[in-house]
């Protein structure tokens, strides 16, 4: 009775069912777990290139605040205090005071008749700090969301590592069958 029962147990369906049972256990890892974390990898992954994208836009803000600082300082030098000189000059500043939220320089923006280079190299100074101050933000938040990415590809690599060895035991018990018969 009891080799009967050990027939049964060792029958060659019993071999295919329990290989089939772990390729299926093998695809349903690999397609939605595996699938699960590259769609978060993914999501990561396009938010981290939304903020380099960010970084070389500020960081050519930055040079294009350089530029301009160079610009105005040749130009109100060779300019003898005309009006559209002081329009322009004023118009600039403000726009850096505006656009790099320098509200403490807007006081004295507005109450400049005319070019004060001072004003213009502390307003272009502070409004590359803030500048910087942006682009490292924004490296620390890749950086962040590097550190978030790593697990998931960790577990991608052991949800990987576990699926094949799945396939593998269940191909083999599917090919035990032939010899379980011999």
């Amino acid at each position: 009775m009891t080799n009967s029962r050990l027939d049964r147990w060792l029958a060659p369906w019993v071999f295919v069912c329990t290989g089939i049972l772990f390729n299926i256990l093998s695809a349903v890892i690999t397609h939605y777990f595996i699938g699960l974390n590259n769609e978060d990898i993914n999501g990561i992954e396009r938010e981290m290139q939304n903020r380099q994208v960010l970084i070389d836009s500020l960081w050519q803000s930055r040079v294009e605040v350089e530029r301009k600082e160079e610009f105005f300082l040749l130009w109100l030098r060779q300019q003898n205090d005309t009006a559209l000189a002081n329009n322009y000059y004023r118009e600039y500043l403000q726009g850096l005071v505006d656009t790099h939220d320098l509200g403490r320089f807007g006081e004295r923006v507005a109450q400049s008749a005319t070019a004060d280079l001072p004003l213009l190299l502390e307003i272009s100074d502070a409004a590359q700090k803030a500048i910087i101050e942006s682009i490292n933000t924004s490296y620390f938040e890749i950086l962040e969301l590097q550190e978030k990415k790593m697990p998931l590809e960790g577990d991608n690599s052991r949800l990987f590592s576990i699926a094949i060895f799945l396939q593998v035991i269940g191909l083999i018990l599917v090919l035990a069958r032939d010899l379980r018969r011999h």
